[in-house]
């Protein structure tokens, strides 16, 4: 097909930084840019979206701004991408973004998989490859879970930003002993006095007690939702949890979700070292469930339950806990 002398814009995108090689966004613009070369196209312009997630265009604001120039009326005939996972996620969302640019006279290129949405054909292998490709992204988000949950029970850290009061170490969390010396006196005031969130909050900013600035948390003042959150983590006695909140798809919306709290969840022992006593967690967690506040089980191994301490991960050899969550109302 003569597509010599047709205006193209490129449209790269990454959804992290780190990237295979040849995958990268400098990878797909030279691809594209080489394509465009060969098949003697002009590039008007390139939107790249760097780190960016395919889940939502609200999140690609370069993808955004292209469909909204295409609107306004950029004379172009071609929009190139490196693979068809590039342009949009799900197959639906593939096919509706492409009929709207369509409805402009603009068509899509896939280089990598040879298609052009121009021709009869190319609707069609888009239709039945973007969704091979929902199906085998779906298949990788399962097996990253089931390796993250494997890790878990394994009392290792499963990444993301040490929670304040331990450092990070090669994927693995240790004693950051300034802070820890704050996450020891926030559970000794909140469990052996009548204060609350607030209060314990208030207490650490009057007294001029330091907090350490994080890449997760740039408020320079101690706050009752901060204190909370350090009060609900059962990481600071020794323990890890996975799957406590979950991603839920709002009903009736693509791509929304809202965050939800599991009634099951995994809770083993962690690989790291305890900076507060499963005794003061078990006070605190009792004081909070007397006020209201929706509480995992105890982390101890003083509970109850018939099987605690007999039953054994059969994976990692560690000891199993009960994990229900239960609340008490302040009438009873």
């Amino acid at each position: 097909m003569n597509r010599s002398g047709t205006k193209c814009v490129l449209y790269p995108r990454v959804s992290t930084e780190m990237q295979v090689d040849g995958f990268s966004l400098d990878g797909q613009i030279n691809s594209l840019k080489r394509f465009a070369d060969r098949e003697e196209m002009m590039v008007v312009d390139v939107y790249e979206d760097a780190g960016k997630s395919g889940k939502s265009i609200e999140g690609r604001p370069a993808f955004k701004q292209m469909l909204t120039d295409i609107e306004n009326g950029l004379q172009i005939e071609y929009i190139l991408v490196y693979k068809l996972s590039r342009f949009r996620r799900n197959a639906a969302d593939i096919l509706n973004s492409l009929e709207f640019v369509q409805s402009y006279g603009v068509n899509l290129i896939c280089i990598e998989e040879g298609i052009d949405s121009s021709q009869t054909s190319g609707k069609l292998l888009i239709s039945v490859l973007s969704a091979v490709a929902e199906i085998e992204r779906e298949n990788i988000l399962e097996q990253t879970m089931n390796g993250r949950k494997e890790k878990a029970r394994q009392g290792g850290w499963n990444g993301g930003f040490a929670p304040y009061g331990y450092y990070l170490k090669d994927k693995m969390l240790f004693i950051q002993e300034e802070e820890a010396e704050v996450i020891r006196l926030i559970y000794d005031k909140f469990a052996n006095s009548s204060m609350g969130y607030g209060k314990v909050a208030q207490y650490l900013n009057l007294q001029g007690v330091r907090k350490i600035q994080r890449q997760n948390g740039k408020l320079k003042e101690w706050s009752s939702h901060f204190v909370r959150q350090i009060l609900d983590n059962p990481v600071y006695c020794g323990k890890i949890a996975f799957g406590r909140r979950a991603r839920e798809k709002v009903k009736g919306t693509k791509n929304q979700y809202r965050q939800t709290w599991q009634e099951d969840y995994i809770l083993a022992d962690g690989q790291h070292e305890a900076i507060i006593s499963e005794e003061l967690w078990n006070k605190v967690r009792e004081k909070r469930i007397a006020t209201g506040v929706k509480q995992p089980s105890k982390v101890g191994k003083d509970r109850a339950h018939l099987l605690t301490g007999i039953l054994k991960c059969p994976v990692c050899g560690g000891p199993m806990y009960t994990n229900k969550h239960a609340w008490t109302n302040k009438d009873g």
